[in-house]
C-alpha cells in the first residue's frame, strides 16, 4: 500500500510540474506578442512557482534564432532575465540564493522585517505612479516624497495635484527612518524613472541580514518567497 501511495504521489507531482511548465510557455508566448513560433528546451519548474528554460524563435523566413533564457513566475515573464533573476528564480533554494546575491534574508524568520518593507515600498511606488500620471512628472529629489502628501511649493509646481494627496502619511522603515527616494537619469522634469529603498538596520549601504539594503528591484523576489 505504501509503495502505491508513493508512486501516486510522484505521478501527481509530475503532472503538476508539467502543467506549470506548459502554462509558463503560454505566458511567455503571450509576453512576446503571441505570433512567434517558439521552440522550448530544458523547461523546468522550481520551488516557489517559477519556471525557467530556454526558447528560440523559429522564423520560416529568417531561420531559427539562438537559444535564449526565460523566466516565468506567477503571471509575469521575462525573456531576458538578469544573472540575478536566473540565480534566484531558477534555484532549488531561492531564499538562500537571494541572500547569497543581495544579502537579503532570512525570509523565513517570523520576526523578519521584509514583509513590512515590501508593503511600504509597494505603497510608495503606487503613490509615485499616480503622481506621475496626474502631473506628467515625478517629484524632484529636492521635493522628495513629502510631495506625495501635500502639494509642493518648490518648483516645478504640480499641475494636477490630486485633492487629498497621494498618500495620507509617509511610512517609516522598520528602524524608524524615512525610505530613500532617487530619480536616476536626466534631471529636471524629464526623467520618469525612480527608485525607493531602505539601507537596513545599520543605515549604511550594503550589509547582510537585517542590515541589507532592500529596494524596488528586489520586490519580485520577495513576492516569490513571501505569501501575499
Amino acid at each position: 500500500m505504501l509503495k502505491w501511495a508513493l508512486v501516486l504521489s510522484a505521478v501527481l507531482l509530475q503532472c503538476a510540474c508539467s502543467n506549470r511548465t506548459e502554462q509558463a510557455q503560454k505566458i511567455l508566448q503571450s509576453h512576446l506578442g503571441g505570433k512567434m513560433e517558439l521552440e522550448f528546451q530544458s523547461v523546468e519548474a522550481f520551488p516557489g512557482g517559477a519556471v525557467c528554460g530556454e526558447y528560440r524563435n523559429n522564423d520560416p523566413y529568417r531561420g531559427s534564432s539562438r537559444l535564449r533564457r526565460f523566466v516565468v513566475w506567477s503571471d509575469k515573464a521575462t525573456a531576458r532575465p538578469s544573472k540575478q533573476d536566473w540565480a534566484i528564480f531558477c534555484s532549488e533554494d531561492p531564499a538562500a540564493a537571494l541572500q547569497a546575491s543581495y544579502g537579503i534574508g532570512p525570509v523565513s524568520d517570523e520576526e523578519s522585517h521584509l514583509r513590512q518593507v515590501r508593503s511600504d515600498l509597494r505603497q510608495l511606488q503606487s503613490a509615485l505612479e499616480q503622481y506621475r500620471d496626474d502631473n506628467f512628472t515625478l517629484p524632484t529629489p529636492a521635493q522628495g516624497l513629502a510631495a506625495l502628501v501635500s502639494a509642493s511649493t518648490t518648483p516645478p509646481l504640480p499641475i494636477g495635484f490630486r485633492a487629498g494627496g497621494y498618500i495620507e502619511s509617509l511610512p517609516m522603515d522598520p528602524w524608524e527612518r524615512p525610505y530613500l527616494y532617487e530619480r536616476p537619469g536626466l534631471g529636471g522634469g524629464v526623467a520618469q524613472q525612480f527608485n525607493l529603498y531602505t539601507l537596513g538596520a545599520d543605515g549604511l549601504p550594503g550589509g547582510t541580514g537585517n542590515n541589507a539594503d532592500v529596494a524596488l528591484e528586489h520586490l519580485k523576489y520577495l513576492d516569490l518567497l513571501i505569501p501575499q
